[in-house]
């Protein structure tokens, strides 16, 4: 089965779930390979280390960090959903106990599922993952791959899939801009430096992972549709070069996101290397997490670098240091999902958090799309003719 993507049928076919979760196993696998398949194959590559060169392993353990990072983003975003808007210590603690939250503490029921909701972060990641796999199958170039993410950012800011999730008002504002024939590299705000679009930058580090040159030029340009702060462009790039890495060190990630933030800002390279040597020298997160609340683009980067930097081998406790913050905890905690999730892999997440997040399967289904194309661009690709676009990109119901 083939899947594509369409900036209407894509998101009419986000629709249909209603924002219900599915279990998983129950959405469409392919190649025939259900999720609870994975583990197996994981232990298997690690059983075995006298044949890590081979294509199937290879391609096994692409595949667990490949839909780690999008799982890993998502349990994030869940994760910190109910404390984005906690604004103390003291209300965190009081409202989830002394330790915060310890797994996923909103549920809701639709349909007959219960499951553990994310926001926008996920609803415009996917989005983007959506558009940057349909650029891998097809070749397309940068400003075709623009103008088709365009129509999806139109349709969600009216329309999103499960209904609206306190989405941010650089994103609403960049989409009528869009929706208004602004040209979508001048439709974000020139001051927008809010982290509405480093939230939905990790995908491009997926897509592109042989060239992280070519994952942080993608990164940047999706964030000009309705982000183009030097520091949400810095921190875009930090992100998508970072998550090209993450097969790497934990130390490389970090080092490629400071790399990437570099070259469109200096101020936000310097503030996730003060976060990462916070993280080394044993600042208190108090401190830390209360000076760099994540509600603007810099600041939420450098506290995702400061967690991941304190846990890199441990997904649980990253993403959960992340989700009890006193600030935009649903994106910091999306950010250390990614970047966890892609360097350590789906196997490493707790399985119980794996089946009950929203849309398990479908996001899961949609992350191995990369896997049955591993072949990274290095080239800008080539254009079509656009009325062509609706007959080749198709939803995946």
């Amino acid at each position: 089965m083939e899947v594509h993507v369409e900036p209407e049928g894509a998101v009419s076919s986000l629709h249909s779930g209603d924002g219900a979760g599915v279990g998983v196993g129950n959405g469409y696998e392919p190649g025939g390979q259900r999720p609870s398949e994975l583990e197996s194959k994981e232990e298997s590559f690690a059983s075995d280390t006298g044949r890590q060169n081979s294509k199937e392993e290879a391609v096994s353990c692409f595949d667990d960090r490949v839909v780690g990072a999008v799982v890993g983003a998502a349990i994030g975003d869940a994760l910190g959903h109910p404390t984005e808007f906690v604004r103390s210590w003291s209300e965190l603690r009081e409202k989830f106990g002394p330790e915060g939250v310890r797994g996923f503490a909103l549920y809701w029921d639709r349909d007959e599922r219960h499951f553990a909701p994310y926001t926008d972060d996920t609803q415009m990641a996917e989005l983007v993952l959506r558009t940057l796999i349909w650029v891998r199958k097809e070749d397309v170039d940068l400003d075709r791959a623009m103008h088709a993410l365009s129509k999806l950012f139109i349709t969600w800011s009216s329309q999103p899939q499960g209904g609206h999730r306190a989405p941010g008002n650089a994103c609403l504002e960049g989409s009528r801009r869009l929706e208004a024939g602004a040209s979508w590299f001048e439709a974000g705000g020139a001051r927008a430096g809010g982290c509405g679009s480093v939230m939905r930058a990790y995908p491009a580090g997926l897509v592109f992972s042989a060239n992280p040159d070519e994952a942080q030029r993608w990164a940047v340009a999706q964030s000009k549709l309705t982000h183009r702060d030097p520091i949400a462009l810095a921190a875009c790039a930090a992100m998508a070069r970072s998550t090209a890495v993450a097969s790497g060190s934990a130390g490389a990630i970090i080092e490629a996101a400071v790399q990437g933030a570099d070259s469109e800002d200096q101020a936000t390279a310097d503030m996730i290397r003060r976060a990462r040597n916070d993280a080394a020298t044993g600042v208190p997160k108090e401190e830390v997490l209360e000076r760099l609340q994540g509600w603007a683009a810099h600041e939420c980067i450098a506290a995702a670098a400061y967690c991941f930097t304190r846990h890199p081998d441990n997904f649980r406790e990253a993403v959960l240091e992340a989700a009890n913050t006193p600030g935009d905890s649903d994106s910091i905690a999306t950010l250390v999902g990614a970047w966890s999730g892609a360097h350590l892999g789906l196997s490493c997440i707790p399985s119980e958090w794996v089946c009950d997040l929203e849309r398990t399967a479908e996001l899961q289904a949609l992350s191995r799309e990369l896997v049955e194309h591993p072949r990274a661009f290095t080239s800008p690709g080539r254009s079509y003719d656009s009325t062509e676009d609706c007959a080749r990109i198709r939803s995946p119901s």
